[in-house]
Order: structure tokens, then C-alpha cells, then sequence
């Protein structure tokens, strides 16, 4: 009797082992969205392998093993990791390694996600925002007797092809000369009165005021001056080829500014104007239409503030969305909804804090699982995904982890301030999965270890999944 059992035993064992790593594999593969699938090779060929062989193990038990795997690697590198980081790495809302990925931490420009996915949610992709120009009266026989109005919609690409052409990565902007042309093909060729310009959509803060005031255009120009109406994202001059804020020379009166080169194109088209460019307040019996312009669509202005990072972008995106409930439009609005309708969509907000939409201030908080979050699940997810910069290619990653694996791999998007360097997106592993991932590391020391050991985890994310070679777990085969 005994000696049966024991002859039993081993086999009985194998068996009851795989059949629970077939169901163990079976929920690992569900999860990564992936169906278990039987098919039968209709050749002449046959397996020889015995039916309780560990070499009848699936493939997709390669999960558990490189599961581990990359844990190992990525928790190596995570312990090098100075002050406060945390960090989340999951497929399909599965956590393959998490490090304090619910603490609360400063996200620097990695907040611009949250602001991607509260703009999508509200407005939609195919959002557009209007500038017109309006007047009291209407023209006769060419003749406006009374002011030309231009209104800010809140559009932030409203530029001149010269100030949006010198960017490395190209992107769809709203021409301000295609609103000029229009008001030429509407027969106008005089203007006895002024072009003055209407920023009366947003309130008059230029800034968020909680910023350091190093981040005002008075200093290091991290951002343009905030209006409804805003040419050239508020810059009056700027580098030919140099694309930072830090070279240019900020509007004393964005709307005002925007007049006048209004002004300047009808000129230049044939159309005289007597009076001269102020800002102020359309009269409200200024309701004749004469010309209007569209902007981009909301996901293609949110791929210009996501590739370059734009501040100046996301803040008047954000009083647009603070207009679109209450005029006028504000900043602190705009972050209390923002806030509200992450929380509304399911999102998990307990312990973020949202205070602007670029990621200036120092004081945002965010969690690694929220970024995770906003790019692993969600309706607007594949949105913000193909908006990221990749991996030696455009944006904030063009330069890195070039000549790497990596290259072409991964896309994210970067934060830094001082003590804050973070990183979110998704990469596409050699082997064609796809991984989210969170790291931000709040600290007190070198800015460039801690940018290398974020690229290295990225480097063994990318190896995913690893394991046993597929052809040891796969069954052998007889062509006899």
C-alpha cells in the first residue's frame, strides 16, 4: 500500500502543481487583458512531451518568474534612491513593484498630466476655442465708423507664424493672420476708429500667486504673462532659434499687444486705421460679428503643453477651464475643478493637492499611484498617452536615453524643480508589452544620479517579460 502511494505521489503532485499554475497563469493573463487561447496544429507533427512534463507549462508562466525578475532589479535600484521617492510600475492595472506609491509628493511637471486628463474630461478632445473681432456697427461701402474689437477665447497657440515655426517639434497653432485675412475678405478697408483688444475672460492676475516670484517673467520667464488673450504665449520678442522663455521679453499688456499686431496685418493688407491699440472692455452693443478664428482641437493643444512642457499653456488652460463654470476665469477656480472632477471620474484624490496646472508651485501634491492611475485606466488614457514625448525623438526626451534600448520606447513626461526630478508614462517592451510607470523623487542632493537611476529602471523595464526561454517551456515535438 505505502509503496503505491509513493509510486503515485510524485505524478499526483506534478499534476496538482500545474493545474494550479495553469489557473495561477490563466488570472495573471486576464489581468494584462490577454485571453487564454487553445489552438491545434493541423500538420502531421505530434507532441512527444509526457502529458505531466514542466515542459507542458504555458508561456505566459513566464509572468510569475519575470515578475519577480524585474522586482529584484528595480528595487536594487530604488534603494539608491535619495530622500522621498516614490514609485509604481504596473500592466494593465496590475502592480508588478510599488515604493510608498500612495505618499503624497511634489510632482513638479508631471502635474501637467492631471491637467491633460481634467481638460479632456471637461471640454472633450475636439474642443476648439474662438477668437473674434467684433464692432458697434457694421461697415458701409468699406467704412467701420466705430472700434474693431478682438476677443480672447482663451486660446493659448493664438501666435505669428514666426514665433511658432522656430520649435523643434512641429505642432498646430491658431495664425493670427488668418484672422486679419478674414476681416480683409470682409470688405473693410478703413477703420476710422481703433483696434483694441478684450481680455476680459480671465481676471487680471498674470500669475499664480503662491509662485516664487524667481518664476515670474521678471526673472526666469518659467512662464508668460496669463491672458485670455494671448499672442505669442505673451512674448513680445524672443530667440530666433532658442526656444526658452529665459530669452525672451514678456508684454507689458498682453491683449494690448495682440492689438497691435492685429493692427499691423491689416495694414499690411491695404486696410487703414486712424486710431491707435488699447486693451479694455467690448461695449456690450458690440455684437456685429466680423471675423473669427478656431484654435487646434483640445488633445492637439495638450500635445504641444505635454512635448515642451509648456507653463504658460497649461495656466491659461486652466483659467479656460475655471471660465468655462464662471467668468471671470481664475487660477484657484480652475485648480478647485480640476481637483473635483479628477475625484468625480473616479480617480483617487485623497491625499493630492492641486494649486496649479504646470507644476511651479511647490505647493502640488500628487501620488505615484495617480499618475499610474491617469495613464494605465480611464477613458481619456490612450489620449494622453499618444500626446507624450518619446524616448530620443521629440519633447523633453529628445536627448535621452538615446543610443539605448530604450530609444524610441518610452513615453513620458519629465518634471524639475529644484529638489523634485519625476517621471510618468508607459514603455513598450521588447517583447510588445506595455508598461505604466511613476517615479518622483523629492531630495536634497544631485539632480543627475537621481535622472540615471530613473533611466536605469526604465533599462530593465524594458527587458520585461524575462524568464525562462519560451523554447524550455514549450512542449517538444516529433515530425515523425
Amino acid at each position: 500500500m505505502n509503496f503505491m502511494l509513493k509510486k503515485i505521489a510524485a505524478p499526483l503532485l506534478l499534476f496538482t502543481i500545474s493545474i494550479f499554475a495553469w489557473f495561477n497563469a490563466a488570472s495573471l493573463d486576464g489581468q494584462s487583458g490577454k485571453e487564454l487561447s487553445f489552438q491545434v496544429d493541423e500538420t502531421d507533427a505530434s507532441l512527444i512531451t509526457p502529458l505531466l512534463s514542466a515542459r507542458r507549462l504555458p508561456v505566459f508562466l513566464q509572468a510569475p518568474i519575470a515578475d519577480n525578475e524585474l522586482r529584484n532589479e528595480v528595487e536594487n535600484l530604488v534603494a539608491q534612491l535619495p530622500g522621498l521617492s516614490c514609485v509604481n510600475l504596473l500592466e494593465d492595472g496590475r502592480v508588478i513593484f510599488e515604493q510608498l506609491s500612495n505618499e503624497p509628493v511634489i510632482p513638479a511637471s508631471t502635474q501637467k498630466l492631471l491637467t491633460a486628463i481634467a481638460l479632456l474630461e471637461n471640454f472633450g478632445p475636439d474642443h476648439k476655442f474662438l477668437t473674434k473681432v467684433i464692432s458697434e456697427t457694421q461697415p458701409v461701402n468699406g467704412v467701420l465708423k466705430d472700434d474693431l474689437w478682438i476677443v480672447g477665447g482663451g486660446d493659448p497657440v493664438l501666435m505669428t507664424s514666426k514665433y511658432a515655426e522656430r520649435y523643434k517639434d512641429p505642432f498646430l497653432y491658431t495664425d493670427i493672420k488668418d484672422l486679419g485675412l478674414e476681416i480683409v475678405s470682409s470688405g473693410i478697408n478703413h477703420v476710422e476708429g481703433s483696434v483694441k483688444g478684450d481680455e476680459s475672460l480671465f481676471d487680471d492676475m498674470r500669475f499664480v500667486d503662491s509662485w516664487p516670484e524667481r518664476f515670474r517673467h521678471t526673472d526666469q520667464k518659467q512662464s508668460g504673462p496669463i491672458s485670455a488673450l494671448s499672442l505669442n504665449a505673451g512674448f513680445v520678442r524672443w530667440d530666433p532659434v532658442k526656444e526658452s522663455n529665459g530669452f525672451n521679453t514678456p508684454a507689458e499688456e498682453p491683449a494690448e499687444y495682440t492689438a497691435g499686431v492685429l493692427k499691423e496685418i491689416l495694414e499690411e493688407n491695404g486696410i487703414t486705421v486712424n486710431g491707435e491699440t488699447t486693451a479694455g472692455l467690448a461695449p456690450e452693443t458690440a455684437f456685429f460679428e466680423i471675423a473669427t478664428v478656431e484654435s487646434p482641437t483640445m488633445k492637439e493643444i495638450i500635445s504641444k503643453m505635454l512635448l515642451g512642457s509648456d507653463n504658460t499653456t497649461a495656466e491659461i488652460l486652466l483659467k479656460g477651464l475655471s471660465a468655462s463654470f464662471e467668468s471671470p476665469g481664475t487660477s484657484r477656480g480652475g485648480a478647485a475643478i480640476l481637483s473635483d472632477s479628477l475625484e468625480l471620474s473616479g480617480y483617487d484624490m485623497e491625499r493630492v493637492e492641486v494649486v496649479d496646472a504646470s507644476g511651479l508651485d511647490y505647493g502640488n501634491k500628487v501620488t505615484c499611484k495617480l499618475l499610474t492611475q491617469l495613464l494605465d485606466s480611464g477613458s481619456y488614457a490612450t489620449d494622453l498617452k499618444e500626446s507624450l514625448p518619446v524616448t530620443g525623438t521629440s519633447g523633453t526626451l529628445r536627448k535621452r536615453l538615446l543610443d539605448t534600448p530604450a530609444e524610441g520606447r518610452v513615453r513620458g513626461k519629465t518634471g524639475s524643480l529644484n529638489g523634485v526630478v519625476s517621471l510618468a508614462g508607459i514603455v513598450e517592451t521588447i517583447s510588445d508589452r506595455s508598461l505604466s510607470f511613476a517615479f518622483v523623487t523629492n531630495f536634497d542632493g544631485d539632480k543627475g544620479r537621481i535622472k540615471y537611476l530613473h533611466d536605469e529602471i526604465l533599462l530593465e523595464m524594458i527587458k520585461y517579460p524575462q524568464g525562462p526561454a519560451i523554447d524550455l517551456l514549450e512542449p517538444v515535438v516529433s515530425d515523425e
